[in-house]
Parts: structure tokens; sequence; C-alpha cells
């Protein structure tokens, strides 16, 4: 029998617990998002999950992070010359990301015991939705906008994103066939931002 060695643990754990944990996540929800279970899909020991997350708030948020990197990607490349590609490019991501992260938001909201972790936490660590339309503010001041207030194009940008990410998850595939495309809410969006000449 093998025996596990002590100390710090090897490399890959921290990746392999937190795709494993999305996967339970995804499938089962939060019923059974055990430490337990996540070290056994990942094959490591259920200490690891505590030494490189705390608990299981640590975990969840390690997951969103994850999620995000597509997004910050994103935010760190320049933008293009059209407005119109980069404003698909910016729904397409938040469109995946909230896909993703719709599982973990749901496993907060239904225990009541992350739901008091997770505020506590926000609170600290100024996490939370608003993020997200703050990262989209930061994306679009970016750009020669003379939008006066881009917080409301972000909002509803972010809106969309959401709104898309959750009719996938949850709606029958024939509502779907209704859903607005990325590129007709584009359209609808575009007229609200006015580039300088």
């Amino acid at each position: 029998m093998a025996t596990r060695s002590r100390g710090r643990p090897s490399t890959g754990v921290r990746e392999a617990v937190i795709a494993n944990a999305q996967q339970v996540l995804a499938e089962y929800g939060l019923a059974r998002l055990s430490t337990k279970e996540i070290a056994a899909r990942a094959g490591v020991a259920e200490s690891s999950i505590f030494y490189h997350f705390g608990d299981r708030m640590g975990l969840l948020q390690a997951v969103i992070q994850q999620r995000l990197r597509p997004l910050e990607e994103l935010l760190a490349d320049a933008a293009t010359a059209d407005l119109r590609t980069d404003l698909r490019t910016l729904l397409a991501t938040l469109e995946e990301f909230f896909v993703s992260a719709l599982p973990v938001m749901a496993a907060v909201q239904s225990d009541v015991d992350l739901r008091a972790v997770y505020r506590e936490r926000s609170r600290d660590l100024d996490l939370g939705p608003h993020r997200a339309v703050d990262t989209v503010v930061t994306y679009l001041s970016a750009r020669d906008i003379r939008s006066a207030d881009l917080r409301a194009p972000a909002l509803l940008l972010v809106g969309a994103a959401h709104q898309r990410a959750l009719q996938r998850q949850l709606s029958p595939p024939d509502a779907l066939v209704e859903l607005p495309s990325l590129d007709a809410i584009v359209e609808v969006v575009l007229p609200l931002f006015e580039t300088k000449d």
C-alpha cells in the first residue's frame, strides 16, 4: 500500500481540487460538495483541501477566481479598433463566466453557513456582483467613449450576459431559440456609446 508523504502537497493539487469541485457542483450541486468527495475525486488527501483553501468557502472562492481568468485576460488585452467586436467578445466572455459560476453562486445561496461566511468575506474583501459592473466600467473607460456615465451601460451588458447564462442553465431548449443573440444585444447597446472623434 502506498503511503502519502508528509509535508507540503505536490504541485497540481490545487488545480485538481478546483476542477473536481467545479465538476461536483455542476453535476450534483451543494448536496455532494464535501471535502471527502472532492479529495477522493482529485486523488488527494482531504487535508490538502484545508491546506490550500482553508474551508469550503475558500474553495468556492478559488473556483470563481479560476473561472475569472478568461475575463481577466480579455481585460488585459488591448481593445481593437472595432467597438462592436469588443462588446461582443466582452459579452461572450462574461456569459461563459456566469455559466461556470452559477453552480457556485447557487451553492453559496442555498447553504445558511456558507451564505453567512460569504457575507462576511464579501464585506471584508469587497467581493460581490458589483465587481462585475466595476470591471466592465474599467474596460469601457479605456476606450475613447464620451458617455458621461458608463455604469448604466455596464450594468446592461453584465445583466444581459447573466440572463443568457441563466437561460442556458435553466430554460427548456425551445426557450433558447427565443434568446437574443450576442450580436443582437450588441446592436441594442452600441448607440449608448459615443466614441470621440
